[in-house]
Formats: C-alpha cells, structure tokens, sequence
C-alpha cells in the first residue's frame, strides 16, 4: 500500500492498494454520462491508513462501539469470506486506474468535498483498526466500489446510507447547509463540541457532544421569522415556541425551510446576541435552584432535581460548569424561551431592549416559582403546557 501527495497540488492524494476482479462500468442509461463506476474487491490489508483523512463525505461519523461495528470487525476476523458477507465500501475519486500486471489499483482524491468514503464507512473504520492491531489477515478481501465524476456526494450517499437511517442533519452538513452556525459559533468555546452529523464525536469520551439541532431549536426561539413577538397589528403574538422542546427535527425543517439566502442572512443578524443566549440558558441551568430558594421554593425536593447533599451531579450544558441540581430541559426551554420578549429588531439587526442576563437576575425567583407552581409533575409535560410559557414570557416582558 501506498500514500502521497502529488506534487504542486495542495491537497491531492493518491491512493494505492492491490485488488482482483477489477471492471470498469459506463452508465447504460446515458453513455454521455461522466459518472463511472469501478468495482473490484479490494485486499484488506492494502488499503492504505491515510484513506481516514477522507472521510468527510459520509453522512455520519463511525461510532466503533455499536453491535454493529463490533460484528463487522468480528467478521473481518474470523470470516475468509467477508467479501461475500459484508456490503463493501463506497468511494469518490477524481480518477481511477488499474496496473492489471502488479494488480494495483491508484486512485486520486483532489475534492474532500466530493471525494473519498461514501459508504461503508464502519466497514473501512474496521479494516484500518485491525491493521493498526496487526490482527488483519492478506486473505481478506472486501468489495469495492469507485465513482468518478460526480459533482456532490449528496444523492448518492443518501441513496446508500440506508442500514441504519442518515438523519436529516447529516445529509444538510453533506450539503454545507450550517456554514453559518460554524461562522456564528466559532469564537464560542463549545463550538468544538457541536455535531453536524450521526456520531460525531461520540468515539471521544472525553467531548460531551452538542447536537445541531438543540442549537438550532434554541435559536428558532428567538427568530422573529419563525416566533416574532408581536402579530402584524402590534399586538403580542399568541404563538409560543413549544415546539422548540417537542420537536427538534420538526425544528430543524422550520429552519432550513427558510430558505439558504433568508437563513444565513437572520442568522448574521442575530449574532449581536447569540452569545448572550447561551450565556443566558447556562446562568438559567446553574442558578435556577437559587432562585427556586429566593422564591421560597424546595427545588432540591423534585425527584428529577437530584440534588446529592452538594455533591457535583452534572454539567451545564454549554459552558460545562459543575452542577449541584439537575434542571431538566423541560423546565429550561420555557424560561430562556420567555426571554424572547427582549429582542429588539433595528434595521434587521437583533438586539436586546433589556441585558437578558440582567432581567434573569432581577425576576428570576418570579420565574421560578411560576414554573414550580405548575401542577404538572413532570418536566415533560411542563414544558409542553402552552399557558405556562405564555405567562413566563408575559412576566419578563412586562
């Protein structure tokens, strides 16, 4: 196996491994067609560790653990017919070639946009791990199959990614669709901790990853495109944004239903106070319990609350600070949803009328006790009670 980069151009691989079997194959439909497909069953143990550097066209990151990653390396292993057992691997390449003498197979990667792994991605996470390991045998083989000419890799890897189903996220971040929560989020420090596809992150147990949704389900509260605060004739909007906690991905539709051009602008608007949100909802999730006290309430008695006799039981969501109580989600989308009664909209720009923080620490006991007041037992159905946001957004913004 070989790997390098091919000189004077920045970025560009080529890929060498030994394979049997190879054909090239023309699409029947249109022979004009630039699409090409080669197949052949590549050798395990040639396939060059490099290849993990291009793995950003698949929808989803690998996630080793799961039973089924663990059955594709248990079959690597034990089976000398995986190549019969296991669906393949799925690649992009800029261009194809075959020494049918030496039995190797070069391909060049150029795009990481477009080109490298598709699908197959836990198949070809496996055969890396088990080479690192020593443990792969030179009579493994695995079913290959290479493209060319492809433009995106979109279609076709939602198209294949079917075993267990790409989620919408996923298939949007093929699609570069969050470019702008990337752009918007970059000075923050859990920015690092935000997953725009199936997995990410989720083979570092030492990141606690941030699903793209939740970001965007807590900024659609604060979009006056999606929740505005008043109706067309001034009046306070009837509408709450209880959806943001029920539905993520009905939320992530919302969002990018809006269009590219329409998002991507409302999100560059919003970023004047994006990071007092998240400011906001981590000062909400650490010091709600003491403004549960101040209200003369006994937050520590709520079964989800989890209080431990002061004693560490989580951490916040965002800024990972140490926490004593537990505040479920359910109780805090409602209250940093209230705050959307803040937001100032000048020549597209968002601002606040009031520092959010600022009303947080004033009021805060009142919304506590609102919340605790309810008669609902459960985080759950608190956060789905359509009058209780309505009443906690009427106070802070009274």
């Amino acid at each position: 196996a070989e790997f390098f980069i091919l000189k004077g151009r920045c970025g560009m691989a080529k890929l060498v491994f030994t394979a049997d079997q190879f054909k090239k194959m023309v699409d029947p439909v249109d022979e004009r067609s630039k699409h090409i497909r080669y197949v052949c069953y590549a050798n395990a143990a040639s396939i060059p560790q490099d290849i993990e550097n291009w793995m950003e066209t698949n929808p989803r990151e690998q996630k080793m653990t799961t039973n089924v990653a663990k059955t594709i390396s248990s079959s690597l292993q034990e089976n000398a017919n995986f190549h019969e057992l296991n669906r393949g691997i799925l690649l992009s390449a800029e261009s194809v070639e075959y020494d049918n003498q030496k039995k190797q197979v070069t391909i060049v990667l150029s795009d990481p946009s477009v080109h490298g792994n598709i699908d197959g991605g836990h198949t070809l996470r496996a055969i890396l791990e088990a080479k690192k390991s020593g443990v792969v045998f030179n009579d493994r083989y695995v079913f290959m199959e290479i493209f060319t000419g492809l433009d995106t890799p979109v279609e076709l890897a939602a198209a294949r990614n079917t075993s267990v189903q790409v989620d919408l996220k996923s298939i949007e971040e093929l699609k570069d669709s969050f470019k702008i929560i990337k752009e918007c989020f970059s000075d923050l420090p859990f920015a690092s901790r935000i997953a725009y596809k199936m997995n990410e992150h989720y083979n570092d147990p030492s990141i606690e990853p941030i699903d793209v949704r939740e970001i965007i389900t807590i900024l659609n509260m604060f979009n006056q495109a999606i929740y505005p605060i008043r109706n067309n004739d001034g009046r306070l909007a009837d509408l709450q944004p209880v959806q943001c906690y029920t539905g993520k991905e009905a939320s992530l539709k919302r969002f990018l239903n809006l269009g590219k051009e329409r998002r991507e602008m409302i999100i560059t608007n919003m970023r004047p106070i994006i990071k007092d949100i998240f400011n906001l909802w981590d000062d909400i999730e650490c010091n709600f319990a003491t403004m549960a006290t101040l209200s003369g309430k006994r937050y520590g008695t709520r079964k989800y609350a989890r209080f431990a006799d002061n004693n560490v039981v989580g951490r916040s969501s965002f800024y990972q600070k140490d926490l004593f109580y537990i505040v479920p989600k359910g109780l805090l989308y409602p209250i940093a949803g209230s705050f959307r009664s803040l937001v100032v909209v000048s020549d597209n720009v968002y601002s606040w009328v009031k520092p959010p923080k600022e009303v947080w620490n004033s009021i805060g006991s009142q919304l506590a006790s609102i919340v605790l007041d309810e008669k609902a037992e459960t985080p759950e159905t608190i956060a789905k009670n359509s009058n209780l946001w309505s009443n906690l957004f009427k106070e802070v913004f009274i």
